[in-house]
């Protein structure tokens, strides 16, 4: 087998590329008003710049995804059909074609302003178009400037230096130690698309894919600052952040080792059991030496084509998948706002946090639960909550659920990471589930 060389060229494109894409996507910076990544920081100050206006052209994308959507369904036309990109785009099933039409319809209500205040309020899609336009900005960027961490070598240098660990903590490959850690630090719907992406390429099996989508893609870390800084905690941040990490290693062992996710196939996207884009190689060397090589050897393959490729995955996420979120994030709104169920559900883990003497114990159940229609829901409940035992409870379960509907829980369907609904629903229970004993333990050594 011929060796690859470690060479200064190969070496500074690895060392550069990875550095520069660290920095865009992934490392927070402290700036004068906020914690965020470098490119998150730019994008949402050009987010609030644009205000109304992107929400307008936000609904525009998406009625035109919803009309060439029908259009395909019913007539099959030779400017869609014949066309990869645009095959790609608007031909899909009767489901999706109804998740586009609805999300279109409400995007129009809640744009224009119609009088449908189920649909119109603040708690509901007067919520999700603002987040939708933000994300239709946020997220293409940053799945473009993610090829710098995915494609310069960094994937197979991280995976052989700590591959060893998420192997049998987590069963995945090596190669997914650089996606943990990016979903975990880094903005969690980036991290789906980017797992999405690399299940799509062949590095990736569906179980793992779902592993990582559903465990590890937390909010950004800035999210996390932001959610302590509103509920009064950042006298408390370290322990906040470091109680989010433990729990979450705690959850992730289980979770993948029970259904649904346990089920899951272990099989590639060509539907086998391995893939051309998966080797283990054998190189010389310590292990430093090995994942050096390995780098070095990837960086060399990299083209213009594979920054090139990125622009379909970048229209995919505003045309496929932003009407899907803006429709199954308002239904799970109007859900939680307008009717009792939630109050009825959560009087179990009320219960159990009541005999445990935590203040404001049934409050605090429905704020948690809330979460799984959006993560933010029950940090607005929890905000007006004095004891801040219950608080920092609230907030790291609101991180710690991760499934989400407004956003995560409808990307992990929408791009069929997870199969099926019922599967979100189940997950997000079993996180609860389990993460909720070790929060409630460790508030009561942290207050």
């Amino acid at each position: 087998m011929k060796e690859t060389k470690i060479t200064l060229k190969s070496t500074l494109k690895f060392a550069l590329g990875t550095l520069l894409g660290l920095f865009l996507v992934v490392i927070p910076l402290n700036f004068t008003d906020s914690m965020d990544t470098f490119t998150f920081y730019y994008l949402k100050k050009f987010v609030a710049f644009a205000g109304h206006y992107l929400e307008i052209a936000i609904t525009c994308l998406v009625v035109l995804s919803a009309v060439l959507a029908v259009i395909d369904f019913f007539g099959k036309p030779k400017f869609i059909e014949e066309n990869k990109l645009m095959k790609k785009l608007f031909s899909c099933s009767r489901f999706d074609v109804i998740n586009r039409v609805c999300g279109a319809i409400i995007a129009v209500i809640v744009c224009f302003n119609f009088p449908v205040e189920m649909l119109t309020s603040i708690d509901t899609g007067g919520t999700m178009l603002p987040l939708s336009a933000q994300l239709s900005i946020i997220i293409p960027p940053m799945i473009f400037f993610q090829t710098f961490i995915l494609e310069f070598g960094f994937m197979e240098f991280v995976g052989t230096l700590f591959g060893f660990i998420v192997k049998p903590l987590f069963k995945v490959s090596k190669m997914a130690a650089v996606s943990i850690i990016s979903a975990w630090v880094g903005p969690g719907n980036a991290a789906i698309m980017g797992t999405r992406q690399l299940f799509d390429e062949g590095y990736y099996t569906l179980k793992e894919a779902a592993i990582i989508g559903t465990t590890f893609s937390t909010s950004s870390i800035g999210w996390v600052v932001l959610v302590a800084n509103v509920l009064g905690l950042m006298d408390k941040f370290g322990w906040f952040f470091l109680t989010i990490t433990l729990v979450g290693v705690i959850v992730a062992i289980i979770g993948i080792r029970i259904p649904p996710i346990s089920h899951y196939q272990d099989l590639y996207v060509n539907g086998k059991e391995t893939s051309d884009r998966v080797v283990e190689k054998e190189t010389e060397g310590g292990i430093c030496k090995q994942a050096l090589t390995l780098a070095c050897e990837r960086v060399e393959t990299v083209t213009v084509d594979n920054f090139k490729n990125k622009i379909q995955n970048m229209l995919t996420y505003v045309l496929c998948l932003q009407p899907v979120i803006i429709f199954w994030g308002t239904a799970a709104l109007v859900l939680s706002t307008y009717t009792p169920i939630l109050e009825y559900i959560s009087y179990p883990i009320g219960l159990f946090m009541d005999v445990l003497g935590i203040q404001d114990a049934y409050v605090a159940s429905s704020a948690i639960l809330s979460g799984f229609a959006d993560n933010y829901l029950p940090v607005i409940l929890a905000k007006g909550l004095v004891d801040p035992q219950v608080k920092f409870i609230v907030g790291a379960m609101s991180i710690l659920q991760i499934v989400f509907m407004s956003e995560i829980g409808a990307l992990l369907t929408s791009t069929k990471l997870v199969q099926k609904f019922i599967d979100i629903v189940i997950i997000f229970l079993e996180r609860t589930i389990i993460s909720l004993p070790f929060v409630v333990l460790i508030s009561f050594l942290i207050f």
